[in-house]
């Protein structure tokens, strides 16, 4: 499964026919495609849907797309920003320097920039020093890199040395189905100990017991992965 198929997109265009199209080629690649016809109505499914990336047409009704990653960056430095515009405008690129943005693409977008867009966010992913994971009940969850910890909001969830590892070795995979051997081989790597199922399934117990429901989905047959919404 790849990284972008656990991620939420929203996607905002005023030209209707444009966003019809993106939007079935859009969803061939993220988990959910969240739309909009204009900047208040995009910053409206901002809010209340948090997606993991946003692509916005610059020349939008009511708001247009830089103001509201503007908006978004006000609070939101992780959530990987597109920008689309019709020309190339120096000045308004030059404005949309300071925002973080993961891409800046020039319309008509072919799908080769799209990729490469998509690639730069699959990448940056795994260097932030914290990573947003789940969206449950108005709550965030999110991994601290360098300090190995899970947070909720602002609160430390507290882990087993185990739990912390399997968690680890589940994201530093990028989110692939992982089997048991594999989990075990990564887990216990420094302890001489036969391979042990049953060891692993009592690890996964643990920690999803502190996790939103469905974060760890069984794999019939071959183990486990993160599903990361």
């Amino acid at each position: 499964m790849s990284l972008l198929a656990q991620k939420t997109l929203l996607y905002a265009e005023d030209d209707v026919v444009t966003l019809n199209l993106y939007e079935h080629y859009f969803k061939k690649h993220f988990k959910r495609v969240y739309t909009a016809i204009n900047g208040k109505r995009a910053l409206d499914l901002y809010k209340d849907k948090d997606p993991d990336v946003v692509i916005l047409d610059v020349n939008m009704p009511v708001i247009n797309g830089l103001e509201v990653c503007k908006a978004i960056r006000k609070k939101d430095k992780q959530t990987k920003l597109i920008l689309l515009t019709a020309h190339s405008d120096k000045l308004l690129l030059m404005e949309a320097i300071g925002l973080g943005l993961t891409a800046y693409l020039e319309k008509p977008v072919n799908p080769t920039q799209l990729k490469e867009a998509f690639k730069k966010i699959y990448e940056s992913d795994f260097d932030l020093p914290i990573i947003k994971l789940w969206h449950h009940n108005k709550q965030i969850y999110m991994w601290n890199n360098e300090k190995q910890e899970l947070y909720v909001d602002t609160e430390i969830i507290a882990l087993t040395k185990k739990e912390k590892n399997v968690l680890e070795v589940f994201i530093t995979s990028k989110y692939d189905k992982l089997s048991y051997q594999q989990l075990y081989n990564r887990v216990w790597i420094d302890e001489n100990k036969e391979f042990s199922e049953v060891a692993i399934k009592t690890i996964i117990k643990g920690l999803r017991s502190k996790l939103p429901p469905n974060s760890i989905v069984n794999v019939y047959g071959l183990g486990y992965f993160l599903n990361k919404s």
